[in-house]
């Protein structure tokens, strides 16, 4: 047997992430509240996945990491970790959520923003391009013209100057955490901190600077335990070639989009948009994304696969965490596709009865929550 057996089998009969404080919306360490999302993995989910399946001061890969909720955990837990993603925002998040910035340094980078919004002029042609945007209404119908003009001059600082540091990729997380919500810390109008639904109530002015500089700090209030350990977070395609330097891994856990679930891009638009994608990239850049590819066939998988078996130590072991739907039994099709590299461990399924909507209607059509193990 494995040496993660019993710790598996516990699992599957106690369900600890349903009960008492795990089951909580709000457990786990702050960063994972950083900036909300629709799509990410339950935290609680997360620890338990890595406490089980990767060894004390061992090696995981998320190569569909999204904004690095299972990362985050397993680095929490003093684990070597690495993320793929190639969405923009999902990116900035993760690796805020993996760096260890100091509060010296996020000051140096406001001070930066405070000195270009003193100075800078808006750019017409953002303006322009801005009005193109238009999903639950038109952008700009979000904000106050004034907030709106200190976004537009922000985005643009950000776009001339992508974060090269932990401490402007967490100053950009901030940012896109409170550009849309229902509470006094975000900028627009009344809308969802999840997805921005069309706005309602008054055009209010809300000054960009002390929303943002709030938000970092309580962040950062939230201390890290001496255990954590900064994480690699890639810009890479999983289901392209991985760098040669994710190697030796003790697992690969990882819970890519689910068949049919919500699209990413379009429930985080506002984010991306500010990321940097025009109108055009939202009709472009969707078909490199695996949720849209896997429509068309399953098979895009087996690279991952491959390069996985490639990059495992002697035992080591590949978690998927999937959702199964009317249309699609994920793990069904995976594990028929993997046997060329992997033997199945175990497959389990969960009902998703006991999930939060969050306030959102449409949360796609999983019935289920499936874990493929594999060995």
């Amino acid at each position: 047997m494995p040496w993660w057996n019993t710790r598996w089998q516990k699992f599957k009969k106690e369900l600890p992430h349903q009960h008492g404080v795990f089951a909580k919306r709000n457990w786990g360490h702050g960063l994972h509240s950083l900036c909300s999302y629709q799509g990410k993995m339950k935290p609680s989910i997360a620890h338990f996945l890595t406490r089980i399946f990767v060894p004390e001061s061992g090696s995981m890969l998320d190569p569909f990491g999204g904004v690095g909720t299972l990362p985050l955990e397993a680095a929490l837990q003093g684990m070597r970790t690495w993320t793929f993603d190639i969405s923009p925002a999902a990116l900035c998040i993760a690796r805020a959520k993996l760096g260890r910035p100091s509060m010296r340094e996020c000051d140096q980078v406001l001070g930066a923003i405070e000195a270009w919004l003193d100075e800078a002029r808006p750019a017409p042609e953002d303006s322009s391009r801005a009005a193109l945007i238009r999903f639950n209404g038109p952008l700009e119908s979000y904000f106050e013209p004034k907030t709106f003009e200190e976004i537009l001059k922000v985005r643009r600082w950000f776009l001339t100057r992508p974060p090269r540091t932990d401490a402007e990729a967490l100053v950009l997380a901030c940012l896109l955490h409170i550009l849309h919500g229902n509470r006094p810390y975000a900028l627009s109008r009344r809308s969802h901190p999840i997805t921005p639904f069309a706005p309602t109530g008054d055009f209010e002015y809300r000054a960009l600077l002390p929303r943002l500089r709030e938000k970092i700090a309580r962040t950062l209030d939230a201390e890290l335990p001496p255990e954590f350990v900064t994480g690699q977070v890639l810009r890479q395609d999983a289901c392209g070639f991985w760098p040669q330097e994710v190697r030796e891994l003790d697992a690969v856990i990882t819970s890519p989009p689910f068949y049919d679930s919500t699209r990413f891009y379009l429930s985080n638009w506002m984010r991306l948009w500010f990321c940097g994608w025009e109108a055009e990239d939202f009709k472009e850049q969707p078909k490199s994304f695996v949720d849209e590819r896997q429509k068309k066939s399953l098979d895009i998988y087996e690279p991952v696969f491959r390069q996985a078996r490639e990059r495992l130590k002697p035992g080591g072991v590949f978690v998927l965490h999937l959702g199964e739907s009317r249309k699609c039994d994920m793990a069904a099709h995976l594990r028929h596709i993997a046997r060329r590299w992997f033997r199945v461990a175990d497959l389990f399924s969960e009902s998703v009865s006991h999930c939060e909507s969050h306030g959102i209607r449409d949360k796609g059509t999983v019935t289920a929550h499936q874990f493929l193990v594999l060995e």
